[in-house]
């Protein structure tokens, strides 16, 4: 399969970042207008997620657009030497950029690559006009006027436990190391003021991130492998309820999710096999029908 066709605007009003538009943009739709933020593989599995359900559920979605980290420009201000990306090299970080960019216009849909804190993205946001907002591993702070925009709320996951006051910021798994889990957990909260402080909406079962033998891996990307692995179920729990109060007439955000209850038993045991030290070993789940 070859690259998608798109064209670039620059964005002028903001020090970095360009707009990438597809060369067959697909048509506005009637169901919940919803915009992506998130990178690496665990912000692709999220869109992979939105996509897939946008095809088995035809007219309940309205995928308006993503917006995703530029691990290229020098520029951006996005955590590049203190999130993940710093275990990824150069190369890495380039590629999982593309493969976002390119999984987005090839759907038709519009990629931003830049600063959302900025009167550029606001023309941007308003253009879109998002229900929801998932965000994914995306580095930048998140202001008042992009997380109160959506009725639905803006939700992003994180990937250690903050119930138990563990890992929040851009340390997550050192600091689950660092208490001596050998579990973790996907967590979904309400986008806030404070960097993963939100209101928490739902926890994932229980996640091995230890080998055979009760130890760590060696590599961190293991565990940026194994937790988020659980992404695709919650985003699909998400979907599904704000969905349901979309259909009701409501107009609010989720206060709970009981993912528990919707992901499968044979995932939750997928999800408690140890890791291996090899990121690229970790099982895919299987998606929800």
């Amino acid at each position: 399969m070859g690259k998608a066709v798109y064209t670039t605007i620059r964005d002028g009003a903001s020090e970095w970042g360009e707009l990438i538009l597809p060369a067959e943009p697909r048509a506005r739709r009637g169901g919940l207008r919803t915009v992506m933020f998130g990178s690496t593989t665990a912000g692709h599995l999220v869109l992979e997620t939105l996509l897939r359900f946008d095809r088995s559920h035809p007219g309940k979605m309205d995928i308006r657009a993503v917006a995703t980290d530029d691990t290229h420009d020098p520029r951006a201000r996005i955590g590049l030497r203190k999130r993940i990306w710093k275990h990824y090299s150069p190369e890495e970080r380039l590629r999982l950029m593309d493969r976002m960019i390119q999984g987005t216009v090839s759907e038709g849909i519009p990629c931003y690559t830049g600063g959302v804190k900025n009167d550029y993205f606001a023309g941007l946001l308003r253009e879109w006009d998002p229900e929801l907002i998932i965000m994914c591993c995306f580095g930048q702070k998140i202001n008042r006027s992009i997380y109160d925009y959506p009725v639905f709320g803006m939700y992003n996951f994180h990937p250690s436990d903050l119930a138990a006051n563990i890992g929040a910021g851009a340390r997550p798994f050192e600091s689950t190391i660092r208490e001596g889990r050998t579990t973790s957990c996907m967590i979904l909260h309400r986008v806030t003021e404070r960097i993963d402080g939100g209101p928490i909406v739902g926890i994932s079962p229980r996640i091995n991130i230890a080998l055979a033998n009760d130890s760590y891996p060696d590599n961190f990307l293991v565990l940026q492998e194994k937790i988020p692995s659980a992404c695709g179920w919650m985003t699909y729990g998400l979907l599904l309820s704000v969905l349901e109060r979309k259909e009701r007439g409501e107009t609010e955000a989720v206060a709970s999710i009981d993912f528990d209850r919707i992901i499968p038993e044979p995932v939750k045991q997928m999800l408690m096999e140890p890791v291996e030290n090899d990121p690229l070993k970790i099982k895919k789940l299987p998606f929800p029908e």
